[in-house]
């Protein structure tokens, strides 16, 4: 075993998950170099670019639109002092380079949720979680795709579980508060400057804070005010920066009621029929079995229904919001999982859970190939 930080070491558990991501990585370039850009993609990469291109997005989504301005700006320089072969080469970006942003995003993701799965439910559900996120054709979708989705999915679960592990940390001493106050006011300022809707998530990280630190109560609003401060000066800055917007606030403030609320319940569907079979199955063990509810279980589960009809209210945010819960999905699934792995169910469940990741992997790649073909006729 590697011991490449004081408290990371790289053994057997941490090369698998890399295996796994690298699967996910060599995707989602696959996606986004067959792929070319939509409109809605030039859009958001304008919106980054100049001050009068793209303004509705731009107004949505500064952050969006900042990211998806970074590879032009990084594309400049290098042609700045590369040879001229080089700057001819990159005189027409790759469509894969343009995308580079959002496909880091999508496999920070998946580290952080297999980093979080495993602190919660040892190796077997971290594994489980993984697997589902890396074999999610809805995730590769928009990981591959310039667009607010995989930063509000990156964002909001960031933002959750920083909150819970800030409750747990309260019991510490106020000098280990710190690191992880700075990463919740990071986390909550992209989430505010990427769709301002997401002030609806920070209300539930906060809920959920107060609930675990029910002897620390009084020390949590000092801790959400410094969090609050970097926030600020995040916000503050994508706000300086997107400059003034042609796009009124109440459009993407303002919740409206729709046919939408009752069909994103099943928002799993979006990710193909393996993922919602495993999800339903998971919440009839979660439901029939108490030793399976417990808040490591219960707080994805929620916040996987939340996140989407919270989102699904504000239809001027334009995203899929389907995606936003995936992720708190499959730590769920991922849960359940590592309780039945730990019963006499061990063995039909493994099988279960092979037969029916390699099934999704499949048909994962048959709906990236019809989504690729799509856009490219």
């Amino acid at each position: 075993m590697l011991q490449a930080a004081k408290e990371f070491r790289i053994g057997r558990p941490q090369v698998l998950a890399g295996l796994m991501l690298l699967s996910f990585l060599a995707q989602c370039l696959w996606v986004a170099g067959e792929r070319q850009l939509s409109d809605l993609e030039i859009q958001y990469i304008a919106s980054g670019e100049s001050h009068e291109l793209g303004q509705v997005y731009r107004a949505n989504s500064p952050f969006t639109g900042w990211v998806a301005a970074v590879p032009g700006h990084v594309i400049a320089m290098v042609r700045a002092v590369a040879p001229s072969a080089v700057g001819r080469e990159l005189a027409i970006p790759h469509p894969w380079l343009i995308r580079m942003p959002f496909v880091i995003f999508g496999v920070w993701l998946g580290g952080a949720l297999w980093w979080v799965a495993r602190r919660l439910f040892d190796d077997a559900g971290a594994y489980v979680a993984l697997a589902l996120y890396c074999s999610s054709p809805a995730m590769v979708m928009i990981s591959s795709n310039v667009g607010p989705e995989i930063i509000l999915a990156w964002s909001s679960f960031g933002l959750i579980y920083t909150a819970i592990g800030v409750a747990h940390t309260l019991y510490a001493p106020p000098r280990k508060w710190i690191p992880r106050v700075v990463i919740l006011g990071l986390s909550v300022g992209f989430a505010l400057s990427t769709a301002s809707w997401s002030f609806t998530l920070v209300l539930i990280a906060s809920a959920f804070m107060f609930y675990l630190a029910p002897d620390r109560r009084r020390s949590a609003p000092i801790v959400l005010l410094g969090a609050g401060v970097v926030a600020l000066a995040v916000v503050g800055y994508f706000a300086w920066w997107a400059g003034p917007s042609t796009t009124s606030s109440h459009a993407w403030l303002h919740p409206q009621i729709t046919r939408e609320l009752a069909r994103n319940m099943w928002f799993v569907l979006a990710d193909g029929y393996v993922s919602t079979g495993l999800f339903i199955a998971a919440l009839v063990v979660y439901g029939s079995w108490p030793r399976a509810r417990y808040f490591g279980n219960t707080a994805p589960l929620l916040v996987a229904f939340a996140a989407v009809l919270l989102f699904t209210l504000v239809p001027a945010i334009h995203i899929w919001n389907a995606t936003l819960g995936l992720s708190f999905a499959f730590v769920f699934i991922g849960g359940v999982a590592a309780d039945l792995l730990e019963t006499q169910a061990s063995k039909p469940t493994t099988a279960v859970l092979i037969a029916g990741i390699l099934l999704r992997a499949v048909l994962a790649m048959r709906m990236l190939s019809h989504w690729i073909g799509q856009n490219t006729s």
